[in-house]
């Protein structure tokens, strides 16, 4: 089977996870590696001698031997590098989030569709197997009516200097959120705050309300003593507690709920007609799977098939337009901002 050759533009923080994951496919060819720090590119020789390294992609784009990109480097740059790419028929992975604004993602949407070619963006938890074991659980209606969701991002670091901590962490919370939640997000609010560089919050605590009263909730921080990755679920039948932080036993289904009691004849006054339960504790087994490697994985497939990628540009374009919300909530002191 001959394999599609891509290229990789960014070999910073995160392009060596895509190189490596790359490099051992047998379904695509590393072929390209762009940066325009040459220790990096130096770092790239020594570890694939066989990738061509340059500083400047614009010489990938004429190369019609390669069928796409993975592009990993900073937001406000995604835009411009995957036009250039979708303007030269190529499928295109970029990095969480899509673009800066709802604006360019529409624009890339657009481009991809013109020029028949795949768009696909990185929120790597979609392809989680703990988030596949959650979604399936909400399909299946084992916790009931969704109420509330709680979602924490915190660690000590690391710190960027071109975002702030809600346009680094939070694309990942949405995009879990906007998986589990199939309903339209009514309003936002966000407040946080900068202590280290200016303008750029380094903690942010923020809310979306969807339809049907449900409310999520999200703590962001780079600040933070301890690395804490969980979500908590609250339905009316069950609640469900993700700890992706934890080796094992990730998923805990609590057999809890709250409910009004709508018989209420022989309830003394004192239980106010609420009734509470408490059962056991579920722990499911999880696949173990690399997430990043499914992703990949998923988007050349959908290259060779010609098929809708699950994250594809809609995606993205939807998680974009909840970040610029929560900005603007947060560039105007708090306040609520309706969607």
């Amino acid at each position: 089977m001959e394999k599609i050759k891509v290229a990789l533009i960014g070999y910073g923080y995160w392009g060596p996870n895509i190189a490596r994951i790359l490099n051992e496919s047998s379904t695509a060819e590393l072929t390209y590696c762009a940066d325009l720090i040459e220790s990096s590119l130096s770092q790239v020789k020594q570890k694939y001698p066989q990738v061509k390294t340059t500083k400047d992609y614009h010489g990938i784009l004429n190369d019609k031997k390669i069928k796409a990109v993975f592009i990993v480097t900073p937001t406000k740059s995604h835009y411009k590098i995957a036009k250039d790419f979708l303007e030269a028929k190529k499928s295109v992975f970029v990095e969480k989030p899509l673009t800066f604004t709802s604006q360019e993602a529409r624009e890339l949407i657009l481009l991809a569709k013109n020029n028949k070619v795949i768009l696909a963006v990185g929120h790597v938890f979609l392809f989680n197997p703990a988030v596949k074991f959650i979604k399936k659980a909400i399909n299946d209606g084992e916790l009931g009516t969704i109420r509330y969701i709680h979602l924490q991002r915190r660690n000590l670091g690391q710190i960027r200097r071109d975002v702030n901590v809600l346009w680094d962490l939070a694309p990942h919370d949405i995009s879990m959120l906007l998986y589990f939640i199939k309903q339209k997000p009514l309003s936002v609010l966000a407040t946080g705050q900068s202590y280290l560089q200016n303008g750029l919050q380094e903690i942010v605590s923020a809310t979306v309300t969807f339809e049907d009263k449900i409310m999520a909730s999200l703590i962001l921080s780079w600040i933070d003593p301890l690395k804490i990755r969980n979500i908590t679920i609250v339905g009316s039948k069950k609640m469900l507690l993700f700890d992706d932080v934890q080796p094992a036993e990730k998923i805990k289904i609590f057999d809890k709920n709250i409910n009004i009691i709508e018989n209420t004849r022989d309830v003394s006054y004192g239980q106010y007609q609420i009734s509470l339960h408490s059962g056991d504790i579920y722990i499911p087994a999880i696949e173990n799977k690399e997430p990043l490697k499914e992703e990949v994985e998923h988007f050349l497939m959908c290259i060779k098939e010609n098929k809708k990628p699950l994250n594809d540009g809609d995606n993205g374009l939807q998680v974009v337009r909840l970040l610029e919300a929560l900005q603007e909530s947060l560039d105007k002191n708090a306040k609520v901002i309706n969607l």
